[in-house]
């Protein structure tokens, strides 16, 4: 059971994830990707994409996009009974295997822990009709070079119920270090200046 607490803790991780997606749009300038392309076999374009993009064996026409600041992106569905515990093993070996680490924070937001340590959370989307549950996993991993990247897995769920869920989508962002860098002081300097003068 959560309690009030815990719940306003998970409204706020879900308007920061809002306001993030906003900010990083901004941060970033154009969405649009450079390259985009649909493949079925992850192993036909190795050379073109960061290995920590992970593609699950099951996955569905997973969709690569690269933008111009070099930041890589996957996205692709997947059948997986909730919680995903498979898909998110093989993600975590692989990319152990491939010398990146789990950050136990966002690495954003410090304050707000990751999936690694909170487990899966739960929201409505009201920006669909009827709104929707959605179960959301979203954690982060970091390389030697300072490089990140950024897994979210979600279902979603008409009845707000783990019932039956199995139809997962994937998106991974591969963010190079400069950039990682870059991010994390605009958010630092974000932050600062919405805090009231004393």
């Amino acid at each position: 059971m959560i309690n009030f607490s815990q719940m306003r803790g998970l409204c706020r991780i879900f308007v920061v994830a809002t306001c993030l997606a906003g900010a990083l749009l901004f941060i970033l300038g154009s969405p649009a990707p450079v390259q985009s392309s649909d493949f079925g076999q992850r192993a036909n374009n190795e050379e073109k994409y960061s290995a920590s993009l992970v593609v699950a064996p099951s996955a569905k026409s997973p969709k690569y996009l690269k933008y111009q600041d070099g930041r890589q992106q996957v996205i692709y569905s997947t059948e997986s009974e909730y919680p995903a515990e498979d898909v998110l093993s093989f993600i975590s070996a692989e990319l152990k295997k491939r010398g990146w680490k789990p950050l136990p924070q966002d690495f954003l937001n410090p304050e707000i822990p990751s999936s690694h340590q909170r487990g899966w959370t739960f929201f409505e989307d009201h920006t669909q009709k009827p709104w929707t549950g959605v179960y959301a996993w979203n954690a982060d991993w970091e390389n030697g070079s300072h490089d990140t990247v950024v897994y979210v897995l979600r279902y979603e769920s008409p009845d707000n119920s783990t019932r039956n869920l199995k139809n997962l989508q994937v998106i991974a962002l591969f963010i190079p270090g400069d950039i990682a860098a870059k991010m994390k002081r605009d958010a630092a300097n974000s932050k600062g200046e919405r805090r009231p003068k004393l």
